[in-house]
């Protein structure tokens, strides 16, 4: 008999779970999500493809000048991240000098290629 009382009661009470689509998960402030590169305060130390983990970073040509610390500085490479290589561990965030590689606070997106590279 206890059976059947406790397959009412879960028929009158509303759902556990979310409606996905319909409704999104909120996402947490110190969430490591995508990771990005903004190319305008890139110095092109290298830092974030030395402590890489998993070597997802290298450091591509692209030389130009940038303006650091009011030094102006001659960049010759830039990082290339491989997205989906990527584990999101914040290392190259924690050591980048000017805050130029870092993870932003959104999901990123799903795929199978390891080499797609960050723009």
């Amino acid at each position: 008999m206890s059976v059947l009382v406790e397959m009412f009661r879960n028929l009158l009470t509303m759902p556990s779970t979310i409606l996905y689509p319909g409704e999104r998960v909120p996402i947490p402030d110190k969430f490591r999500g995508r990771i990005a590169v903004s190319d305008e305060i890139c110095i092109g130390c290298s830092k974030c493809s030395l402590v890489c983990s998993v070597q997802c970073i290298s450091m591509v040509d692209s030389p130009r000048e940038i303006r650091f610390k009011d030094k102006i500085l001659l960049r010759k490479k830039k990082p290339a991240v491989k997205l989906f290589k990527c584990i999101r561990c914040g290392l190259c965030e924690r050591h980048c000098p000017t805050g130029a590689i870092y993870l932003k606070n959104e999901l990123s997106d799903s795929g199978t290629d390891k080499e797609v590279i960050a723009a």
